[in-house]
């Protein structure tokens, strides 16, 4: 049984059940099927714990991807961090709701094997983030 479910989304624009349908229309984009994506947004102190704990990283991250899938059957729990999200809105001059989208395009690029660890590797990311992006603002 499909289960998307969306926590904490630091915006009111971000309805949701817009960004579920918008999830499986990447996941039909991308050929995938979906058994679980959880998205949660957490606070600064609290993604840096799970920075420390799960990577062992003493440093602020935006998000955490916990990938049990295999590429072909997404299996997801994501962490964003609101804070991350804000600053990186900010610094990119986007609205803190596209940060917040490009930020679960992120993760959910990563569940289907997306790298973005050398140059070649994050622009093509940043691609595939851009038509993600774009699919969330077609009119249904």
């Amino acid at each position: 049984m499909k289960r998307i479910q969306f926590f904490n989304i630091p915006s009111r624009d971000l309805v949701p059940s817009k960004l579920k349908q918008w999830v499986e229309s990447l996941a039909d984009d991308y050929g995938v099927e979906i058994d679980n994506f959880i998205v949660n947004v957490i606070g600064k102190e609290e993604m840096l714990k799970m920075n420390q704990n799960h990577l062992n990283h003493d440093t602020h991250t935006d998000i955490l991807t916990f990938d049990y899938g295999n590429q072909q059957v997404i299996n997801a729990e994501l962490f964003v961090s609101k804070y991350m999200c804000v600053l990186n809105a900010d610094q990119n001059a986007q609205s803190i709701e596209n940060e917040c989208l490009r930020l679960i395009s992120h993760g959910f690029l990563h569940t289907l094997g997306y790298s973005d660890k050398k140059p070649d590797e994050k622009r093509l990311m940043t691609e595939h983030e851009d038509r993600c992006l774009q699919m969330f603002h077609v009119k249904q």
